[in-house]
């Protein structure tokens, strides 16, 4: 049992710092490969259409206030899959990443040192140099997405553009539920408590009017008093702390409701599918179907305690059950009487 603990330590090692060239290893013809093209791109597309959209709905918020918004959305700039380079022959930037690298199969702890050092020399590196518009901020081999506001920036590696996130072989509605819910996450953080901060070029600036900026606040204060009166059991009876993660919430909500408004653009267009074997359930109900399913999950009683006084995220349970309580297309679709647990008559809306 030692002897195998050891060698997961030392994958995870290897997952963690060589994230270019394992994937350059793992050969050309790869699924992620493929889906980089047209797919995932589309879909980004749509739900930055539909994000767009969505601000007209928005009565708190000015016309001014609203054009900066609409600018920062559509300048928003993706990275999918991987960095086309490590697939490349002969590719230099990525020989450049290792070259200075010298590690030893025999000595562990040095390889660790040698590791910190070269990205310790790196960050200094970068303090004199322009911004790469085209660096990526994560490897590929990870099931996770992310927004970088000071680049405006999306990124969505290949580990995340699989079932049930995303298949080309299942239906939209679960690809739309799954990462395009994820998308339009990433693209709401570029509108949440912190990403507003940032302009449409990745500059901190306040590009907001007095009166946007005032009913922001009013609108994200509804989410902190509803998330915040989340009782988590597995972590003791605790409550979430709205505050802590506010951020998330309002990238949860803003990004089912804008994957949704997409997906019925694409049902008018192409109609709607049919229904899964064996599932008694509509399209409109196996979309929110399946944004439940990517936050499936269980935790430790003590991971549990842990992560609700330190995480920015909600529980799982509540990342499903907070945004669908928001949303009225979920009551529409599930038929939930109006007063019930799934559909309050307050419900909180930033965008």
């Amino acid at each position: 049992f030692g002897a195998l603990r050891s060698r997961r330590k030392c994958l995870g090692f290897v997952l963690l710092l060589q994230v270019f060239s394992r994937r350059r290893v793992s050969g050309t013809e790869t699924p992620s490969r493929r889906l980089k093209s047209f797919t995932v791109s589309d879909l980004i597309s749509k739900i930055q259409t539909a994000y767009v959209e969505t601000l007209e709905e928005l009565s708190w918020m000015d016309s001014p206030s609203k054009e900066k918004a609409r600018e920062k959305a559509m300048a928003i700039k993706e990275h999918i899959g991987y960095p086309d380079h490590i697939l490349q022959e002969s590719s230099q930037k990525l020989d450049q990443e290792y070259a200075h690298l010298n590690f030893s199969e025999e000595h562990y702890f040095e390889n660790i040192l040698e590791n910190l050092q070269s990205e310790a020399q790196k960050s200094l590196k970068k303090l004199r140099e322009p911004v790469d518009p085209d660096l990526w901020i994560i490897g590929a081999a990870v099931v996770n997405a992310f927004y970088s506001p000071n680049r405006n920036q999306i990124v969505f590696p290949a580990g995340i553009l699989q079932p049930p996130f995303f298949s080309k072989h299942q239906h939209q509605a679960l690809n739309f539920g799954g990462i395009g819910m994820v998308i339009g996450h990433e693209i709401t953080h570029g509108f949440d408590d912190n990403g507003r901060n940032f302009d449409k070029d990745g500059n901190m600036l306040n590009w907001w009017s007095n009166y946007s900026a005032d009913h922001f606040k009013e609108q994200s204060q509804c989410m902190v008093q509803q998330y915040g009166n989340f009782i988590w059991n597995l972590a003791g009876g605790q409550n979430v702390s709205g505050i802590s993660t506010l951020g998330e919430n309002i990238a949860d909500n803003g990004g089912v409701r804008q994957a949704y408004k997409a997906y019925l653009k694409w049902v008018e267009t192409e109609g709607e599918e049919p229904q899964l074997p064996g599932l008694d359930m509509d399209h409109k109900q196996l979309f929110f179907l399946n944004f439940a399913q990517v936050w499936c999950g269980a935790y430790r009683p003590e991971y549990a305690s842990q992560s609700i006084k330190t995480d920015s995220h909600s529980p799982l349970e509540y990342r499903v059950l907070g945004s669908l309580q928001n949303f009225e297309a979920f009551s529409e679709a599930f038929q939930c009487p109006i007063g019930s647990p799934m559909n309050p008559e307050q419900k909180c809306r930033v965008w």
